[in-house]
């Protein structure tokens, strides 16, 4: 699942801003909560690696099937490395957007120093988008969380020789209904960013013009 894919663009926005004075500010906090971001954006990028070779396991285990038992055993313990590696990478991404999710209570303070009022009012737009957007990923990462728990406890039945296949099968259901709920937080947030790139753009004409 794609996330930050707007750091390029934004980081290029910001990249002038050393000949500003008044907002000059402003938009250093702006970049400092982009590097964060960027730091998030590298993780997922490791995430995106790692579950890439957790699906092929999981191909893997499904056309073997039971009934070939070690081998899927085998792959089900690997598959459980896999889960808890996700889960360092995630927290790490987590951790940059809680950094730059705290800027942004700096850069609110900021703003309310600007005199100039449709900069002001834009960059208040901005924050208050922004606000928004990391509550979203907050949702989405405590979705991506509990989805890692199900996903432990389905290669943890695949590992029971006495698993039934009704048994395996609720827990797969499972996997897919967290999935469905992760797939609808992850459109929010790129929705949410895709808002925020377009105020960033008006917030820079509006300071260049």
């Amino acid at each position: 699942m794609q996330r930050f894919i707007w750091l390029t663009a934004f980081l290029l926005l910001l990249g002038g801003c050393d000949k500003l004075t008044a907002e000059q500010d402003v938009l250093s906090a702006l970049k400092k909560i982009a590097a964060y971001e960027q730091n998030a954006a590298e993780q997922q990028k490791k995430l995106n690696e790692l579950e890439q070779k957790q699906n092929k396991l999981y191909d893997q285990m499904m056309s073997y099937g039971m009934k070939q038992f070690a081998k899927v055993e085998q792959l089900s313990k690997e598959s459980l490395e896999l889960v808890e590696e996700r889960d360092k990478q995630v927290e790490k991404e987590h951790k940059a957007i809680q950094s730059a999710k705290r800027e942004i209570n700096a850069v609110k303070k900021k703003v309310s120093q600007l005199h100039d009022e449709n900069i002001k009012r834009q960059a208040v737009r901005l924050v208050d988008i922004e606000k928004k957007r990391y509550e979203t990923y907050d949702d989405l990462y405590l979705h991506y969380k509990e989805m890692l728990s199900l996903e432990k406890d389905l290669y943890l039945l695949l590992q029971n020789r006495h698993t039934t296949p009704k048994q395996l099968q609720r827990q797969i259901e499972r996997v897919n209904e967290q999935y469905k709920k992760l797939i609808a937080a992850n459109q929010r947030l790129n929705e949410d960013t895709e808002k925020y790139n377009k105020e960033m753009k008006r917030l820079s004409h509006i300071i260049w013009k």
